[in-house]
């Protein structure tokens, strides 16, 4: 009798957190759509860190590129933005399980201080990014480099577009000519 009223506690926590995320989703306009794995690794190795940098993800989701770079860069700084709970608290999980020291804050990145990024990583829906443009105007060094998944600030020109060729997208195409695209630019 324990152990099914338990585990009736434990599926109604899962299903009030993922409600939680699902109404937050709607409310910051961003879903929760994970990065594929080949496209962490192609962003962390066009991001060309050294490994003491301050870099930041926002809108981290479960924090798999913060992972990744932490893993391979062990001395950077890694901070993530998260907003949903059930997502936040993914992503906290992921990182308590990788046992790397990376932080992952329950905030809105807009209203955070980014001034000290060296790197920043995005997947971003195009309505945030007129925002976004203004606050790196205001905070961001000179020389800061955002890497972006997907979608690319209008207006600017990136440095760097690179499509990422996923084995789901050659399946459509042999030649190898689609997949995502990663746009790197120099604030």
């Amino acid at each position: 009798m324990f152990w099914a009223d338990l585990i009736l506690i434990i599926i109604a926590i899962l299903t009030f957190l993922v409600l939680l995320t699902l109404l937050g989703s709607l409310w910051v306009w961003v879903p929760y759509v994970p990065t594929p794995h080949p496209v962490v690794r192609m962003m962390v190795t066009l991001a060309k860190l050294r490994g003491d940098e301050t870099i930041y993800d926002l809108g981290c989701g479960d924090a798999r590129l913060l992972i990744e770079a932490k893993r391979r860069y062990p001395a950077i700084r890694a901070i993530g933005y998260e907003l949903p709970i059930g997502v936040y608290l993914l992503a906290k999980f992921r990182v308590f399980l990788s046992r790397l020291r990376i932080d992952i804050r329950l905030q809105d990145f807009r209203k955070a201080n980014i001034g000290n990024a060296d790197v920043i990583f995005l997947y971003l829906i195009p309505e945030v990014f007129a925002a976004l443009e203004k606050k790196f105007q205001e905070e961001l060094r000179p020389g800061t480099t955002i890497i972006s998944h997907g979608f690319e600030f209008p207006g600017r020109t990136p440095l760097l577009v690179e499509r990422c060729p996923l084995w789901t997208w050659r399946m459509f195409n042999r030649k190898g000519k689609v997949g995502p695209r990663i746009f790197v630019y120099k604030w």
